[in-house]
């Protein structure tokens, strides 16, 4: 792995210091089928292997799968809390949301937060609130997503959510909604993505055309076999009910390898109907599934590990929920776990695109930092001239006040030639930066980053994730009986 260039939007990665390049080095994977370690992981003391299902082990088409999520609970809206018929033919736009962002019911705004908590950008229903706006709402503060009417937008199952909502605010905003606040449309929100994913009938409609919403990895069978023919234990740990689990994996992997025809050959154990993060939690009783041997409903972490024989550090979970699936596993039981990041692969496509600017910006931005620099010397000199002049002047001859004098002129210009200088900088950066952050979105840019901040969102992989990666089958390119190396991590003063 090569070292991270320290440029704006790269996910930054510390390296051992110095860095030995061997000449025959080995052709690198392409960033797109690599694991990414943020812990050592030693594969050959892990046990067993987890997955999480949605967009884990299955993936679905976009923006298919969100438009279906979208309209099916605005018709829920309008058919069960009447609101209003306009809501059915309203627009879902895919571009208008990214995961990692946080919900304020109470204020209808959608929040992107850095790693101290701290709004960066922010919209009022879909509209963008300005730098002067956020500042009145949110201040410079930490804001606790955490906290009674906040929702974090943790899986892109619940993109959808966050357009409907903001639909809703401008037509609470417009006048075209009366009754109810901004609380009030999210609660019911809420209430309509889950009823619409708990109900059925959005499952039903995948599993009746699943070609149309699920997208097949030819490399998913081969991934899988790979690691359970290492000798580890695969299981899946899924909310998902049975019926919908077995609908997509049967499409999934069924018939994809003659030595396991069935989906469920490839695994030890599978729970659906999970009820993360309580799994994690709660001691919870599993039960077994009428008809299968290695299939159960609900159950516990506790319980699962002494199915498994494989305990802590010993098992390595997969899934894409920052909370349910990453924090909660890694804190309540020490598992490995691993961060599937499905944008992964277009985040990197688009760095690669834009590689030619990104060094434009770092080169533009080294200058604009040394003209600054600069330009604090030239103030500092020009304000000691004028001290000392103040000071001096009842013992200088009139030529040294003169010649001190024409110094101060010539420290002026340059001071003012340096400002100029540094504006025409700033306008070329401000370009710059816009069209490097509306690649990765229009409105709120890279998941992983603002400017030079990372995010909440990558703050918390860093925290909680030992690993992330695009998808499963990337697995099938790692032996599992080796070992992934984290960066090691360094001080600014080591860092040559």
């Amino acid at each position: 792995m090569q070292p991270a260039d320290p440029m704006k939007n790269v996910i930054s990665a510390l390296l051992p210091i110095p860095r030995y390049v061997d000449p025959e080095e080995a052709v690198q994977l392409p960033h797109a089928r690599k694991l990414f370690p943020l812990r050592n992981i030693h594969f050959r003391d892990i046990k067993a292997v987890g997955f999480d299902m949605d967009y884990t082990l299955s993936h679905y088409r976009s923006p298919e799968i969100e438009e279906l999520a979208f309209h099916s609970s605005a018709q829920l809206l309008v058919r069960e809390r009447d609101y209003p018929k306009w809501l059915l033919d309203a627009h879902f736009d895919p571009q208008f949301a990214i995961r990692g962002l946080v919900l304020d019911g109470a204020r209808g705004n959608l929040l992107k937060l850095d790693t101290s908590r701290q709004v960066v950008r922010a919209c009022h229903g879909s509209r963008p609130m300005s730098r002067e706006k956020i500042d009145m709402a949110y201040g410079r503060r930490r804001v606790v997503a955490s906290g009674p009417g906040f929702r974090s937008i943790d899986t892109l199952f619940e993109i959808p959510e966050c357009h409907l909502y903001a639909t809703l605010v401008d037509g609470l905003d417009d006048g075209l909604i009366a009754g109810k606040d901004c609380l009030q449309l999210f609660q019911d929100v809420r209430w309509a993505i889950d009823t619409a994913h708990r109900n059925g009938e959005m499952k039903a409609e995948i599993l009746a055309r699943p070609e149309f919403y699920i997208l097949r990895d030819p490399e998913l069978a081969a991934a899988l076999d790979r690691w359970k023919r290492a000798g580890k234990k695969m299981f899946i740990l899924s909310n998902s009910e049975w019926s919908f689990t077995d609908g997509v994996l049967r499409f999934l992997l069924d018939g994809q390898d003659p030595a396991r025809p069935n989906w469920i050959d490839y695994f030890d154990l599978v729970v659906t109907s999970a009820c993360k993060p309580k799994f994690f939690q709660e001691a919870l009783a599993p039960v077994q599934l009428a008809g299968q041997t290695k299939a159960f409903m609900g159950g516990n972490a506790l319980w699962m590990e002494d199915n498994l024989q494989a305990f802590g550090e010993e098992v390595m979970y997969v899934g894409d929920h920052i909370y349910g699936d990453i924090l909660r596993s890694k804190k309540n039981v020490s598992w490995h776990t691993m961060l599937l990041i499905p944008e992964l692969a277009s985040t990197l496509e688009q760095l690669e695109e834009q590689a030619g600017e990104l060094q434009d910006f770092v080169r533009f931005e080294t200058i604009r930092r040394k003209s600054e620099v600069h330009l604090s010397l030239l103030e500092d000199t020009l304000r000691r001239n004028h001290e000392h002049r103040r000071l001096l002047a009842p013992r200088l001859s009139p030529e040294a006040l003169m010649a001190m004098d024409q110094e101060a002129t010539r420290l002026k210009e340059e001071v003012e030639a340096s400002k100029m200088r540094m504006q025409v900088e700033k306008k070329v950066l401000v370009e710059l930066d816009h069209r490097l952050e509306s690649a990765f979105n229009p409105t709120w840019g890279s998941i992983f980053r603002d400017g030079y901040q990372q995010t909440r969102f990558a703050d918390q992989i860093q925290q909680y994730a030992c690993a992330y990666t695009g998808r499963i089958s990337n697995l099938y390119l790692v032996d599992p009986t080796t070992a992934l190396y984290a960066p090691v991590p360094t001080l600014p003063h080591e860092r040559i």
